[in-house]
């Protein structure tokens, strides 16, 4: 992730996304450690003593978590909700998650048309690859569905399957603002609560756009400044590009609560660890957040 400092240099840019699969072990180790060297700084390195762990320690010491499941009972048949609410705040979030080894990211609802990007049924850290699902389509006979990827650049969109993907719903949903140092968890159109956060510094902001829960994590410290918790998101930095998965976007805890409510990270968002850990009982991979 990209909040506090890491090296950078070592790391070379990954190939096109349209020439890669993130299917695979072998090669998801490889990314997660990649990602995990983005994800530590050099002091945290020090504090935790990983030093020069193994890969397998190295995915190990980073553990995925269960995060609350979403609501299939909710939909109906093709996955589309039961009932379309009247108000726009009130519409649930379509979240598809990979059911097959591999499926393909297309430029249109075509089996022929351009692949984007390749997905296996997990991500680069091993969570469930989730995607958020905006639109259902039928061409040629076939359920695909638009969906928001988890790739350079922000808000890339692609056409999936739909039989790749099981679909489930959440009402819930994220909103950052940057300009008041807030986060705000919604229910539907009902605001649940705001807290306060730490956002990215004038040289290393945090991204502005639309992205969504992609991973839960436990850090082997809590008393990091990755805090007890890390969701990351879909998103990515938009200056620290060296790493190869590197640059993405976090929403976590901190063992530093005076760099609440105000720019202190390297575009991550920090909250206080009571806070992280009220969402993580809540909130299921895919839930949508929105930072402006």
């Amino acid at each position: 992730m990209s909040d506090d400092r890491s090296d950078q240099a070592s790391d070379e840019v990954a190939p096109p996304a349209s020439s890669r699969w993130k299917g695979g072990l072998a090669r998801r180790i490889g990314y997660g450690v990649l990602v995990l060297l983005a994800l530590v700084d050099a002091t945290a390195l020090a504090a935790v003593g990983l030093g020069t762990l193994n890969r397998g320690k190295e995915i190990a010491s980073l553990q995925a978590t269960s995060p609350p499941g979403s609501l299939p009972s909710s939909l109906g048949p093709g996955g589309s909700p039961l009932s379309t609410p009247s108000r726009a705040c009130d519409r649930p979030t379509l979240i598809g998650t990979v059911a097959v080894d591999q499926v393909a990211a297309r430029t249109e609802p075509d089996p022929n048309a351009p692949v984007i990007e390749g997905f296996g049924r997990t991500n680069a850290l091993d969570s469930p690859q989730v995607f958020d699902l905006l639109r259902k389509v039928q061409s040629g006979g076939h359920t695909w569905y638009k969906a928001l990827l988890p790739i350079r650049p922000n808000g890339t969109t692609g056409y999936i399957p739909g039989k790749s993907v099981e679909v489930a719903i959440t009402t819930y949903r994220l909103r950052v603002d940057r300009s008041r140092f807030t986060i705000t968890l919604f229910k539907g159109c009902r605001r649940v609560r705001t807290f306060p956060v730490g956002i990215g510094t004038g040289a290393t902001p945090t991204p502005v756009g639309a992205f969504y829960l992609t991973g839960l994590f436990k850090p082997p410290d809590p008393t990091t400044i990755y805090g007890v918790s890390i969701y990351t998101l879909s998103g990515y930095s938009d200056v620290l590009t060296k790493w190869r998965l590197g640059g993405i976007i976090g929403l976590h805890g901190t063992n530093d609560p005076s760099s609440i409510g105000r720019n202190a990270s390297h575009g991550c968002i920090r909250m206080r660890n009571a806070d992280i850990l009220r969402l993580e009982k809540l909130l299921p991979l895919g839930t949508p957040i929105v930072i402006h």
